[in-house]
């Protein structure tokens, strides 16, 4: 007697049902969760910018120490002023004009400004002999500035002509060596102005 053997497979119930549940229960829990606030400040802020006039400049006059008699080693002290003050010493003796350079320029109301003059305020001056030293360079307010302060080379001042409008001078004080020889000595220099 043969006998069959049947396998067979039955689907059991309730398979389907299980993942139905489980997917039920999965969404439940993300739905149930209590939801996670954050707390929020809000600031506002504002950006603006301020646009100045270009500054302008322009000398008038170039500084001068006028003629002079140089005996021996001496020096002339100019002011920065209008009508410059010109101090000679050491016997050396000093004739005709003595003018400190000049210079006018424009920028804003109220605005402060760096006037910077050469490098260590000291240029060479040259001519027929040995250089002239030029030193302590110094800036001096005219009309329209008034003046703040100065750190090394730079001569800080306010503007305060209603119309920008500024005028400066520039003095220093020239050295001279014993037995000079006689003849034109002359040097240029730059004159630097910056909003601060």
């Amino acid at each position: 007697m043969s006998r069959n053997k049947t396998t067979s497979y039955r689907k059991q119930e309730g398979d389907s049902d299980i993942w139905a549940v489980l997917s039920v229960m999965l969404a439940g829990l993300f739905m149930v969760s209590p939801s996670v606030t954050s707390a929020q400040s809000i600031a506002t802020a504002e950006a603006r910018v301020t646009i100045q006039k270009d500054v302008s400049l322009t000398k008038t006059r170039d500084m001068d120490f006028g003629r002079v008699v140089v005996p021996t080693n001496g020096r002339i002290d100019m002011s920065a002023e209008e009508t410059a003050t010109c101090t000679p010493n050491n016997g050396i003796t000093l004739h005709g004009v003595c003018q400190s350079a000049q210079f006018v320029g424009s920028a804003g109301n109220g605005a402060q400004m760096r006037i910077s003059v050469p490098a260590g305020r000291r240029i060479e001056l040259t001519g027929p002999d040995r250089e002239l030293r030029l030193r302590r360079m110094t800036v001096g307010a005219g009309n329209g500035l008034s003046f703040i302060g100065r750190v090394n080379r730079n001569f800080d001042f306010s503007v305060t002509d209603p119309n920008g409008d500024f005028e400066f001078y520039v003095g220093a004080r020239l050295l001279f060596r014993n037995n000079q020889a006689p003849g034109v000595y002359s040097g240029t220099f730059d004159i630097e102005v910056d909003y601060q």
